[in-house]
């Protein structure tokens, strides 16, 4: 008779859920779709002898400048930089909260246990002790998909951290490097401008002697001492970018600047501009979007909030949650071991947000609003790391080609010095030609020192944009192989 009675209402049960669930998918908005950005009609085939397209792009690419100090300085970054320590951090935080969504496809247990003394207010009433246990269990049946939803949505949360983990890194490295590029230019500008200080003060001592003898006029001194005073002033602002490069580099290694251990080797004034050798390698611009970490980042954040629309969808059916129960009480009347001690409960529940879902469908139209953000800004990432990569590797190599005029230009300044003061000392011209060949040398010289830096500068600024190519796992270890060294 019992099962009789039981067979009939788990059909009735069934039929009522279809039925609502039914009623509810009629009205569900569509979700959002997703159309591909095509990258080979926006990005420029370059051509360049400095670069190439085919190969693999290098890891440590910070080791084709050729400079140990260089590659020890990221390594350290990489290795003690705080970014990266709460990028790890976060990115255990994304795969914790992963685990507990999965965790939703098995049953959920709950307990509790009591006891307690008492009596009733009446007259001649004995004091009684009681106690109580109780242990439920439940299990949802994910019929229209909500759990898978929000674990698909903490899948990609996780791999969105990852990426950002990856991206960190990314800008760590670059901006370790081009900090040390800024520090061995400056070094160079620096040592430039007191070479220049030190021959346009031996001039204007020479110069007041030949005035001493009549061979000078007082103008020739004022416009050789203005362009001494001139030269001078402009080394504390070297030394200046010099402080603010070691000052960056301490931060980035996770160390106060006041205490950094490489700042006195650092100023070692001998070392120069490191420079790329090699072509860089860029690749086709499809790997290109599979190495950026920003635009996988932006590629999971897109499928998170389709995951979320997906899982405020199913809230316009029914919850069908399959619950079970084993209760106890004890007291004087009823001991433990006796069956009448002991209760359960078994059997579904339905739970249904309806029959007005307007505040669902709200959450619907703010879940696909998202996804429409996020897909609007990963085309926006994707054209802006093209143009990056663009602009970057087009600068690198058009410095290069513009390198070799400037190393003329210094060379035939310092031949055009040299024989000005020929001239002048032969009487031949006045000092006016011999302060205009020094100031002539001296900007040439600036321009090839910032030249040079600027070819660093826009190698590692093609790194950069080209992306790195860690995996979260790959970079998290080597980080600790490089703690231990």
């Amino acid at each position: 008779m019992r099962e009789r009675l039981i067979q009939p209402s788990f059909n009735a049960l069934y039929a009522s859920v279809m039925g609502v669930g039914l009623a509810a998918c009629a009205s569900a908005p569509d979700a959002p779709t997703v159309e591909p950005v095509d990258p080979g009609a926006k990005f420029l085939a370059l051509s360049q002898d400095a670069l190439s397209g085919d190969g693999a792009i290098e890891i440590d690419w910070w080791t084709r400048f050729g400079d140990p100090q260089l590659t020890a300085l990221v390594e350290r970054a990489l290795a003690r930089n705080a970014s990266l320590d709460a990028a790890a951090a976060n990115l255990r935080a994304a795969q914790a909260r992963l685990g507990g969504a999965r965790l939703s496809r098995s049953y959920s247990t709950s307990s509790d246990a009591n006891v307690g003394i008492g009596r009733t207010a009446r007259d001649g009433a004995d004091t009684e002790l009681s106690g109580g246990l109780g242990l439920r269990a439940s299990w949802e049946y994910d019929a229209f998909g909500r759990i898978e939803a929000e674990i698909l949505s903490a899948e990609f949360d996780a791999e969105s951290a990852r990426q950002a983990a990856r991206d960190i890194a990314v800008i760590v490295a670059s901006e370790t490097a081009l900090a040390y590029a800024e520090l061995r230019g400056a070094q160079r500008l620096l040592d430039v401008g007191r070479r220049n200080a030190d021959a346009q003060g031996e001039s204007l001592r020479i110069l007041k002697e030949l005035f001493d003898n009549g061979r000078a006029t007082r103008l020739d001194i004022e416009r050789a001492e203005a362009q001494y005073r001139t030269t001078l002033a402009s080394l504390p602002l070297f030394e200046a970018r010099i402080v603010a490069a070691l000052s960056r580099i301490s931060a980035l290694s996770g160390e106060a600047p006041s205490l950094a251990a490489t700042r006195d080797a650092l100023r070692n004034p001998d070392r120069d501009i490191p420079e790329h050798s090699g072509a860089i390698v860029v690749g086709s611009p499809e790997n290109l979007m599979r190495r950026r970490p920003d635009i996988r980042r932006a590629e999971a954040v897109i499928g998170q909030r389709l995951a979320l629309g997906e899982a405020a969808r199913a809230r316009l059916f029914p919850t069908v949650t399959l619950n079970g129960s084993i209760s106890g009480l004890f007291n004087d009347t009823n001991d433990f071991g006796d069956a009448s001690s002991f209760g359960f409960a078994i059997g579904p529940s339905i739970l249904w947000e309806g029959p007005d879902l307007r505040r669902v469908e709200a959450d619907i139209d703010v879940a696909d609003a998202q996804s429409q953000e996020a897909l609007a800004l990963y085309e926006q990432t994707v054209l802006d790391a093209l143009s990056e990569a663009e602009t970057a590797l087009t600068d690198y190599a058009q410095e290069r080609r513009r390198r070799s005029d400037l190393v003329k230009a210094a060379e035939a300044a310092r031949r055009a010095l040299d024989l000005a003061r020929i001239r002048f000392e032969e009487g031949l011209d006045d000092y006016l030609d011999v302060l205009d060949a020094q100031r002539t040398q001296l900007d040439a010289e600036d321009r090839l020192v910032d030249s040079r830096l600027r070819t660093t500068s826009s190698a590692i600024a093609a790194y950069r944009s080209l992306g790195g190519i860690w995996s979260d796992d790959t970079l998290f270890a080597s980080r600790a192989e490089m703690e231990v060294k």
